[in-house]
């Protein structure tokens, strides 16, 4: 009972600390650099405001529970799939900011990233249809979350790794955003995982895997408010000149700015037998032929 009035009361903060990142997000002008972010973080709020309202109306018996359970069922399901959508285009958002430097790579970087997005929605609506076990709207939204989740980790990583070579600091604000999305993705990950396993697994822990899956997403709020909060810092980030990465994004710029060879054609002058003819004139005027 204790562990299902903290979850309750997990589950209440985490609006709580969605609005105040939303608050500190707007005050440090983060609209016009992160919009989708913005957007992201709106949706999420929106959705979780309405279901804790929800929850506690039922509780006060201003609604009616089954109501409330049909409002809220919807209400999760679809949130969860604008949630998903929103958080891709602000992974999309990050990962271009990180690869202003190197626009050369940036941009074959960004078009694999946008095909594998396509085809990640693609799998997902692919393996919703074919099962049949579920609802097509719980099966759907729960691919897309898994997709958008599994981009999220990698560009997560792609950022650890490359942390040196593309000179980015870890008090930089881009690395908050992809810290903050990669500590969410790893708790739908892992939620999932129990909620969707074997029926025995998913009984015996769900309930404890939920309660830790939201305070790892209650911390990751927290993580945005601490990045955000903090004044930025001017930094250049620029890559060093030897790295290989800064070598691939010259190949790569000198891909996008290459055109196909032309080959110039000089227009000729006259008939291919008029300049032979002319020719031979000239040489007969240098050279007279004596008559025998």
């Amino acid at each position: 009972m204790s562990l299902h009035i903290a979850s309750e009361l997990m589950s209440a903060v985490e609006p709580v600390l969605l609005a105040a990142t939303l608050c500190v997000f707007a005050k440090a002008s983060g609209l016009r650099r992160f919009p989708a972010f913005g957007a992201y973080l709106i949706c999420r709020l929106a959705v979780c405001a309405s279901l804790v309202g929800l929850l506690y109306a039922a509780d006060f018996s201003l609604i009616e529970k089954h109501a409330a359970y049909r409002i809220s069922y919807y209400a999760y399901w679809l949130g969860c799939l604008a949630s998903a959508g929103t958080a891709l285009l602000a992974i999309h958002e990050i990962f271009r900011h990180i690869m202003r430097t190197l626009p050369g790579l940036g941009r074959y970087g960004l078009i694999a990233f946008r095909w594998v997005a396509l085809t990640s929605a693609l799998v997902a609506l692919a393996l919703a249809s074919a099962g049949q076990e579920r609802n097509f709207l719980v099966a759907a939204t729960s691919g897309a979350m898994r997709c958008a989740s599994v981009l999220e980790l990698c560009v997560l990583v792609f950022i650890l790794v490359s942390m040196q070579a593309l000179s980015i600091s870890p008090r930089s604000r881009e690395f908050g955003l992809a810290l903050g999305f990669g500590m969410i993705s790893a708790a739908d990950l892992f939620g999932s995982a129990f909620s969707f396993g074997h029926a025995a697994i998913a009984s015996a822990g769900t309930p404890m895997a939920n309660y830790a899956a939201q305070g790892i997403v209650n911390a990751a709020a927290a993580v945005w408010i601490v990045y955000w909060w903090r004044p930025l810092a001017i930094t250049v980030s620029l890559p060093a000149p030897s790295s290989s990465l800064q070598r691939w994004n010259e190949i790569a710029a000198a891909l996008a700015d290459s055109a196909p060879p032309q080959i110039a054609l000089s227009a000729s002058s006259g008939f291919f037998l008029q300049d032979v003819e002319r020719a031979v004139d000239r040489v007969l005027e240098k050279n007279p032929v004596n008559p025998a």
